[in-house]
């Protein structure tokens, strides 16, 4: 697990923990011997955009449940499983000329209101 992703488990359970620094150790030690890959919601958008849709939040997160319920161990979920899984349920909308600018020139990622 990386590190990133600790700080941000111990920073949510922060407001009923005791002492964040035990609870970081914690974790540590529990994830010192397992993996996980972590996907994020930003990551459908990032996949979305990049096709040129731009999807709400709830599309999203529905993406991520999908593919976690669907996929098959052996193989993991790859990249393209996130813009295959967008674009044969064409979700989201399509990307304005201005947006898909913003985000080929500054990567600046569009979710659909």
């Amino acid at each position: 697990m990386h590190e990133h992703h600790l700080y941000d488990m111990v920073q949510r359970l922060k407001p009923v923990l005791k002492d964040t620094e035990k609870a970081k150790v914690i974790l540590k030690r529990y994830w010192h011997t397992r993996m996980a890959l972590v996907w994020e919601v930003a990551d459908v958008h990032r996949a979305a955009n990049e096709r040129d849709v731009a999807l709400t939040n709830q599309e999203a997160i529905d993406v991520l449940q999908t593919l976690l319920n669907q996929h098959n161990a052996q193989y993991g979920i790859k990249w393209e499983d996130l813009t295959t899984h967008i674009e044969d349920r064409v979700l989201g909308r399509k990307l304005s000329k201005a947006e898909i600018k913003r985000f080929v020139k500054r990567d600046i990622i569009t979710v659909q209101k």
